[in-house]
């Protein structure tokens, strides 16, 4: 399998990492540790390494609990983060010349209750804001964070989901950045938009909010949200929704009222080569996002759901492939993104690594976001 993948892109084969190196991420049992040798050879692949202490102290404090059981178990939770309870993800971001190094999990041990859980991430998203000099920011964000994920709330507390996720984006021209990403899938549905329009007030955008609300509500879903802390620059914020069965003249409408004519046609473009024949249908999980920054447009993103686009790893490389190919962009880091995860091996049976697929707008510059995880090793 590995000869038939370097075939098809010459960046994906063992020889681009050490056979050492591949040896160790293969063999270690405890998924801590193989985790941690996949972060450390991502390092080395995005030119990454002047910040590799920095990244694997934020690795440590994220994952130092949550991943610290055997690669031949289950662990006594379920993540919502992968459809099969991985709770780690990568995003690689392409259509910029920055390479960056995304990832993002929960803290706290497997088994322990609601209440530690939304404890231990809140420590850990302390310590992480000390560390990139965004403790100010956290600070005053903190009223925000305990208005939408309230610590008593019993419905929040029993959700299998828990209240955060905590993601940390490391690259070479930036300053590291907190992410912490909030979930909003539990209490009554009423309750849910209200905390999408409270997190829109706090960053002044609740005149776009409302007409994005006014628009949306009946047809799509609240997911989430996320608080980006850079520095001691403004925070940024992110909500997500989700929608089912939508067709993708939807999504083309929404991509041409919040990001223009070019814009949609390069999502159509993502949508035909992602979905072959079946773009005249419509289409399973997706996510639309609206981003909120200091600039006055919303920055908006779609992601469509790799498991209902590809029967497997094999599949998904190949669409990608053929898409990076029609629009000519640079895909050196999902190449070697892909490399590292694989292990030098892509199924054709099943999808074990590749997660959502999606296309954004960030101050009307266009990029793409892969997201990937580790093969979830079961007995």
């Amino acid at each position: 399998m590995v000869q038939a993948c370097a075939a098809g892109n010459k960046a994906l084969r063992v020889g681009n990492a050490p056979y050492q190196d591949l040896m160790r991420i293969q063999h270690t049992a405890i998924w801590y540790d193989y985790v941690g040798c996949q972060i450390a050879a991502l390092i080395e692949r995005f030119g990454l390494q002047a910040f590799r202490v920095q990244i694997m102290q934020t690795y440590e404090d994220i994952c130092g609990d949550s991943l610290a059981f055997s690669r031949n178990i289950r662990p006594r939770w379920d993540s919502r983060i992968n459809h099969d309870g991985t709770p780690i993800q990568y995003a690689v971001t392409l259509g910029s010349s920055q390479h960056t190094l995304q990832f993002l999990s929960t803290a706290g041990s497997p088994g322990i209750t609601g209440a530690e859980r939304m404890k231990k991430n809140r420590e850990c998203m302390a310590t992480i804001a000390r560390r990139f000099h965004a403790d100010e920011m956290l600070a005053s964000a903190n009223h925000l964070l305990d208005t939408l994920a309230p610590k008593s709330d019993i419905d929040l507390l029993t959700d299998s989901g828990g209240a955060y996720w905590v993601g940390a984006a490391f690259s070479a021209s930036q300053e590291s950045r907190l992410r912490i990403y909030i979930n909003t899938r539990w209490g009554k549905e009423r309750d849910r938009w209200t905390r999408l329009s409270q997190f829109a007030n706090y960053f002044n955008k609740s005149i776009k909010w409302r007409d994005i609300l006014s628009t949306l509500a009946s047809e799509l879903q609240p997911l989430g949200m996320a608080i980006t802390l850079n520095g001691n620059q403004p925070p940024s914020g992110r909500i997500y929704l989700s929608a089912y069965g939508k067709s993708m003249s939807f999504y083309e409408d929404l991509a041409l009222k919040y990001g223009g004519q070019s814009f949609m046609q390069q999502m159509s473009t993502l949508a035909v080569s992602m979905l072959g024949d079946d773009y005249a249908y419509p289409t399973q999980t997706a996510v639309c996002s609206f981003g909120f920054g200091e600039n006055q447009q919303l920055d908006f993103k779609f992601e469509l759901c790799a498991h209902c686009l590809f029967s497997s790893d094999i599949v998904a490389m190949q669409r990608l492939r053929h898409w990076f190919e029609t629009t000519q962009m640079n895909a050196t880091d999902y190449w070697n993104a892909l490399d590292v995860l694989s292990d030098g091996y892509l199924s054709e049976q099943s999808l074990d690594l590749h997660c959502y697929v999606g296309i954004g707008l960030r101050r009307e510059v266009p990029y793409a976001t892969i997201y990937l995880k580790p093969r979830f090793i079961l007995p």
